[in-house]
């Protein structure tokens, strides 16, 4: 998603977010969120709104901080209704705004208060129909009327259509915010209008938490506040609700209605509070609600210090740390919101979100001084927080991608996610025929993946990295990073893999594909490339090694659940912006149908594309829009798809990559590749990794019997996989790693049609020894050869390795020991001349890498690698 303006800094950022159909309830920045437990961390953005969908992304060229980004989070962090939702998005029917436009005042007032917020397909879209709707001031005057009238009715079995009512009023005044033409809406003088809908709504005995509907009113209170405007009245009102919640806080603590209806009354109350602030530049003291609300801000002091922390009821405790230091300068005691602070870095332990929570307030509110004067240093605290949640680093191609992740990520995993890499690569390159960057010198020239053990470690990348957390997965073009986290079949349908290729396709289409960075740029703008970066990412998630790129089953299963009525046509598709997930998988089938069946129109794309052709790229989107025959193939393409869902899968990178190869030289490797693929002036290049070393073989592929472009791609993607096929049938397993790719297609010097043809996969010639046991003694010691890799591990019960060094000529020595697990290994290096004293030890800690160096004179060397705890890991030590 490309996100709005916050305080004139645009924050350029797309995110994936993955859709399990049981997705949050709204963040009001239009950003939905995952099924877990969030944390926030920030607030104050502009008030926006609620809608369901996911985003896809790349993202932000600059580090964001919670002082100069403004954002707001208005929902909840987890599901709404989940199974509920959809069941009645299935059998209920579905209105647009043009719709109830067409209604008269009356009629729409009954229409609303019986149907949910959601039935509403455009709610939050602006739109020549949402634009007439909300220019007239009348109207929305009734709805707030309606939302009076029906605060009156509301029972504890019945909400009266209150939430309904609630959300298309905030809808008006999200799109109030972005669009001049609803200036109105965005005026305080307005806004209040709400206020005695507000109170009536407070003054209904009912107004408790307890049933659903109770609890959900409640929900809707805070949320309107958020969106509209608070007075002490409506504040004192929400007072009960808070005590009511601490005091059955244990009984509570697992029902999501009133979970999300505190969330909403302290983040909706927070907000306003700290809106008016920032907006009016007053003073707490000079505002009616200074020592006028101190009963609610000391019941969300009261939860913030809660020691209640569970997987339930840590993201509100979060919040309500969070907003104490935002609203306790409006108590009578003026530093109570810093007391409380000061008294959560007590309580919760070091890095804990909360006490990271509270640190940030303390530095960011209160000038980074707790109450009694001591400095509380951030930075120390995020690079703390860095070491203990990401303690792995891993390298691969001669460093030009770099993972780190959290202990609990395994090592399969990390390298699946490289192979998954090449395979979308692949795929990717003989699509858009090149595999030379656009531009060099970028941050991306080295891609990293940060990856947390879990969603929840994730909600700390805000804090140790500045991006948010409010998706499954981000990735930052402008410092060539993606953030994720591992996942379990509970947290989302989708697997890391999955998220992985999608988000490395975003970072392709910015270094292969996109001129300039993500956001910048006359094509960037309107959200010309929307569909296409985002449905191409879903289309490149298919890739396969020898199958070319499939429909994903798990697009196509979600396709299958949409009424057929309500599927995208291709205008639809091609100029389908942020706002709602559906377009993700409509333009995946859309660029999936091109690909298989009219290549040259997606060449074309690319083509304008990367020539940046903004001009010739509006036409031709318009022209095919216009189409009526492509309309047709595409929603014919897409039924057949859903007809014959149980022919696809999902691709996953095989167990082959992952299983150990014998040593082949690469000289045997490249004969047999360029018999089978009869290739001319071949070359090969080396690159090395942690795990395992690679080659990629280049040659020219010259067309016998050239048919012209598309049909001679055509067959040249044909002839690749099939290429594939017979290298993987012979006896060497290591072709079972083969990606290839075609590129740059020419005429060349005695005017033949040529391709040049790239096949990569793993190399085993010179593989990395591996230390034999027992070596636990100066007389079992293994010899250790210079400029070359050896592979040891230590468990409970070997916790010391030796080696034996043989120096000939006296020279410098640089010993490096890779300690992949992050053990807590170090090594030092004895002269035969003396084994009771060591000469030197590792110096320099990068990373995992324990690097030292050491001028040895002839003779023989033991380099000792130990460990001190009890858990078991692997290294790699190398001397040069």
């Amino acid at each position: 998603m490309l996100n709005k303006k916050y305080n004139n800094l645009f924050l350029l950022t797309m995110i994936f977010c993955l859709w399990e159909g049981m997705f949050a309830y709204v963040p009001s920045n239009v950003i939905a969120q995952e099924n877990t437990d969030a944390w926030l961390l920030q607030s104050h953005a502009p008030k926006k709104a609620n809608n369901l969908f996911a985003e896809k992304s790349k993202g932000n060229d600059q580090l964001l901080s919670n002082s100069s980004i403004k954002k707001d989070s208005f929902e909840s962090p987890f599901g709404k209704k989940k199974i509920t939702q959809l069941e009645t998005n299935n059998k209920n029917q579905k209105y647009s705004m043009s719709q109830l436009n067409q209604l008269s005042y009356q009629k729409l007032k009954d229409l609303l208060i019986t149907i949910q917020w959601y039935d509403i397909q455009d709610l939050f879209e602006f739109n020549p129909d949402s634009l007439q709707f909300y220019q007239d001031p009348n109207r929305v005057q009734t709805l707030m009327d309606a939302l009076s009238q029906q605060g009156r009715l509301y029972k504890n079995n019945d909400s009266k259509g209150i939430e309904t009512l609630v959300e298309v009023l905030r809808s008006g005044f999200y799109l109030g915010y972005y669009h001049a033409e609803l200036q109105y809406l965005n005026e305080k003088s307005f806004q209040d209008k709400c206020l005695p809908a507000l109170k009536i709504i407070a003054e209904n005995p009912n107004f408790q938490l307890g049933t659903s509907e109770q609890d959900k009113v409640i929900s809707s209170y805070g949320r309107l506040i958020g969106n509209a405007s608070s007075d002490v009245q409506t504040v004192q009102y929400a007072t009960p609700i808070l005590k009511q919640y601490n005091k059955e806080l244990e009984n509570y603590m697992k029902e999501y209605s009133k979970k999300d209806a505190i969330y909403s009354l302290i983040h909706g109350i927070g907000y306003d509070l700290e809106t008016y602030l920032n907006t009016t530049q007053q003073q707490p003291n000079q505002t009616q609600w200074y020592q006028n609300i101190d009963d609610f801000i000391d019941q969300v002091g009261k939860l913030a210090l809660s020691e209640h922390i569970t997987n339930d009821t840590g993201w509100l405790i979060n919040n309500a740390i969070y907003y104490i230091g935002k609203i306790g300068v409006f108590h009578s005691t003026s530093s109570k919101g810093l007391q409380i602070l000061t008294q959560a870095l007590q309580l919760y332990p070091y890095l804990t979100e909360q006490y990271i929570t509270a640190a940030q307030r303390i530095a960011y509110d209160y000038n980074a001084k707790d109450y009694y004067g001591n400095t509380v240093d951030l930075d120390k605290i995020r690079e703390a927080g860095k070491s203990k949640y990401l303690p792995k680093t891993y390298t691969f191609d001669d460093g030009s991608m770099i993972i780190k992740s959290g202990d609990q990520v395994t090592e399969d995993k990390i390298k699946r996610l490289y192979w998954a890499s090449k395979e979308v690569q692949a795929q990717f390159f003989r699509v858009v025929g090149h595999d030379q960057p656009l531009e060099k010198g970028h941050q991306d020239d080295v891609l990293t993946m940060v990856i947390y053990n879990s969603p929840r470690d994730y909600l700390l990348n805000k804090f140790l990295y500045g991006y948010d957390t409010n998706n499954g997965g981000i990735y930052i073009e402008g410092i060539g990073t993606f953030f994720t986290y591992e996942r379990t079949p509970q947290d989302s349908i989708f697997s890391l893999e999955e998220l992985f290729r999608h988000e490395f396709t975003h970072y392709l289409q910015g270094r292969y594909e996109v001129p300039g960075l993500f956001g910048q740029g006359e094509m960037y703008q309107d959200e010309r490339l929307t569909w296409y970066e985002e449905g191409n990412a879903e289309f490149f998630a298919g890739s396969t090694r020898m199958d070319s790129v499939v429909p994903r089953r798990s697009l196509i299963d979600q396709l299958a659940t949409k009424d057929p009525t309500q599927r995208y046509n291709v205008p639809q598709t091609l100029y389908a912006r942020y706002g709602t997930w559906d377009f993700y998988n409509y333009s995946f089938v859309l660029q999936s149908h091109m690909y298989k069946n009219h290549f040259n129109i997606l060449d074309k794309l690319d083509n304008l594309i990367q020539a940046n052709d903004v001009s010739g790229y509006d036409t031709y989107r318009k022209t095919l829009s216009n189409d009526m025959i492509l309309n047709q193939e595409y929603l014919a393409y897409m039924q057949q798809l859903i007809d014959n869902k149980n022919q696809y899968y999902t691709p996953m990178v095989s167990s082959d990559y992952v299983k150990s190869h014998e040593s082949k030289p690469l000289q045997e490797i490249s004969q047999e590749i360029t018999e089978i693929a009869k290739l001319k002036n071949v070359k090969i290049k080396e690159r090395h990794s942690q795990f395992f070393n690679t080659f990629t073989l280049q040659g020219t592929y010259v067309i016998e019997n050239p048919q012209g472009k598309y049909e001679d791609w055509k067959q040249m993607n044909k002839k690749m996989n099939e290429d594939l096929k017979l290298l993987s049938g012979k006896t060497w397993s290591g072709y079972k790693t083969l990606t290839a790719y075609f590129i740059n297609y020419r005429i060349n010097s005695v005017g033949k049609l040529e391709y040049d043809v790239v096949f990569s996969g793993v190399n085993t010639e010179g593989n990395i020894a591996v230390e034999k046991e027992p070596n636990n003694s100066f007389e079992t010691a293994n010899p250790l050869s210079l400029n070359t890799l050896l592979r040891g591990s230590l468990d409970d019960k070997d916790q010391t390795d030796r080696f034996v060094i043989d120096i000939k000529k006296a020279k410098d020595l640089q010993i490096t020991v890779i300690d992949e697990q992050n053990l807590g290994m170090n090594w030092v290096l004895f002269d035969e001349r003396d084994l009771r004293k060591y000469v030197t030890y590792a110096t320099k800690h990068e990373g995992n890498k324990l690097i030292g160096n050491y001028y040895a004179q002839p003779g023989k060397y033991y380099l000792v690698v130990y460990k001190s705890n009890g858990s078991k890991g692997n290294y790699t030590v190398g001397v040069k």
